[in-house]
């Protein structure tokens, strides 16, 4: 397995923005699959934000993550770790963490020393990689945890 940027691999694009729109979709029902392809379309590209990276064996796309300028809450805070995605058949493999590690290193190689995420679901994933949390916040009735690194 190795970790590149979507730039580098845009023939996942459609198949990342369906997989994306699937499990993070009810966060944000306005976002449509055109949107989200848009959005993936533009962070396609290298040393700036938005920016995402892949997982990919063989040119197998097993997984993505995103850095952002901005999410879906707390605006005032920059940049964001976003869309952390592992294909089911591939999942408690570390994919994730590679993933997560990866887009931290990326995001201090562009000065940035700190990173925010939120997360409905994963709050001990992301404590065992070494995130602490902010606070605890609701949108459109979901119940997030933020967290930084």
């Amino acid at each position: 397995m190795r970790i590149d940027h979507l730039a580098d691999h845009p023939q996942h694009l459609a198949t990342l923005a369906a997989w994306h729109q699937a499990q993070f979709g009810y966060l944000n029902t306005a976002v449509t699959i055109e949107q989200r392809t848009e959005r993936l379309r533009a962070s396609a590209q290298k040393g700036a934000l938005p920016v995402t990276f892949v997982a990919v064996c063989e040119d197998q796309l097993l997984g993505s993550a995103s850095l952002l300028a901005q999410t879906i809450t707390h605006s005032h805070l920059s940049p964001w770790l976003s869309s952390v995605y592992v294909a089911a058949d591939h999942r408690n493999r570390g994919i994730g963490s590679a993933l997560v590690r990866h887009a931290v290193q990326e995001a201090a190689g562009m000065g940035m020393d700190k990173v925010y995420l939120f997360t409905p679901n994963s709050e001990a994933l992301y404590a065992r990689l070494g995130w602490k949390v902010l606070e605890h916040a609701e949108h459109q009735g979901h119940r997030l945890t933020i967290m930084c690194i």
